[in-house]
């Protein structure tokens, strides 16, 4: 925290916070942001940009209290947060733009209250879920709250997320594979609707069912809620790390008669055409029919070649009871 010595005349009077890290990490962010002390502890917004930013990630920005040592904030708002990134998508922040964020004199986080007129509280950043285990842009910048009635705190909402029955985690990468099912499922304590929305274009949310259109990236899933007189509104992003798409292959014959020719799919669910291979004398294999020549079990070997960044190849073994 320092203030610039020289201070355009649209900022004359007013402190100017600026956040750096420190010329030993390999990237280095600098935010800078008037007011940041003396707020209005009935609301207040605090306006600020970047004028450095990560290349390797993008950026959370929270109102946190402050952490103890090296560690992270333990208590951070569950509203008030920023995902700023260059990538763009729904519920994003450009950093090359101007940044607003509105902060309280009382946060929520996780059915923990804290009033931060009383305990220090700031914004804290750190890299979003594209870098989850690099910790060295985590910086905390302070702020305070002119003296005077705080806003009356809103009871926080408790939203629970499953995909496939599974929990999500708020800001912790999942595995999505390329199209596989991914239903998803939320509740939320105030008995408010959750809104869903896809933050970024390689995915897609729709009547419940989180697609994954590609094999290789990032997404995040966005929801909401509106929030009423009682209970504040919830907002929150989960993201995913899109994995190869598993083919398969469908409607393969269960069974087959001594003699009996029969047909197996061309392709697989992905579109991927199958080449079978015979294994053993029980039957034969030619392009896509089968022949069973005495009885026993039809052991075959299909194959089908990957597409990159989309699906994994598919090596997979058959077995035909003959009758």
């Amino acid at each position: 925290m320092k203030l610039k010595k020289s201070i355009p005349a649209v900022l004359l009077g007013t402190l100017i916070a600026l956040v750096s890290a420190t010329p030993s990490q390999a990237e280095t962010f600098a935010f800078s942001s008037s007011p940041v002390t003396n707020l209005n502890p009935s609301g207040a917004t605090i306006n600020g940009g970047f004028t450095k930013f990560p290349t390797t990630a993008g950026m959370y920005i929270q109102q946190c209290i402050a952490p103890v040592g090296t560690a992270r904030p333990t208590t951070c708002s569950d509203t008030i947060q920023l995902w700023v990134t260059a990538a763009g998508g729904p519920g994003t922040t450009s950093p090359t733009g101007p940044i607003a964020l509105k902060v309280a004199s009382t946060i929520t986080g996780k059915g923990v209250t804290v009033d931060c007129t009383t305990t220090q509280c700031g914004l804290f950043f750190r890299l979003d879920h594209t870098a989850p285990t690099d910790f060295s842009e985590d910086k905390f910048m302070p702020i305070t709250f002119a003296k005077g009635a705080a806003a009356p705190a809103l009871a926080a909402d408790e939203v629970t997320v499953t995909l496939n029955g599974n929990p999500l985690v708020r800001n912790v990468p999942s595995n999505l594979a390329y199209r596989a099912e991914a239903k998803i499922v939320a509740t939320a304590k105030s008995g408010l609707p959750v809104t869903f929305t896809s933050l970024t274009p390689d995915c897609t949310y729709t009547n419940g069912v989180f697609t994954a259109l590609k094999g290789a990236g990032q997404c995040a899933l966005g929801y909401t809620t509106a929030g009423n007189a009682t209970t504040a509104a919830a907002s929150g992003n989960f993201p995913f790390i899109l994995t190869l798409g598993n083919q398969k292959i469908e409607g393969v014959t269960k069974s087959i008669k001594k003699g009996q020719i029969k047909s197996l799919p061309l392709e697989t669910n992905f579109g991927s055409q199958i080449t079978y291979k015979a294994l053993g004398k029980s039957c034969s294999v030619e392009k896509n029919t089968v022949k069973a020549m005495k009885s026993g079990t039809c052991s075959i070997k299909a194959s089908a070649a990957g597409k990159a960044d989309t699906w994994a190849p598919l090596e997979q073994m058959l077995s035909i009871p003959i009758k």
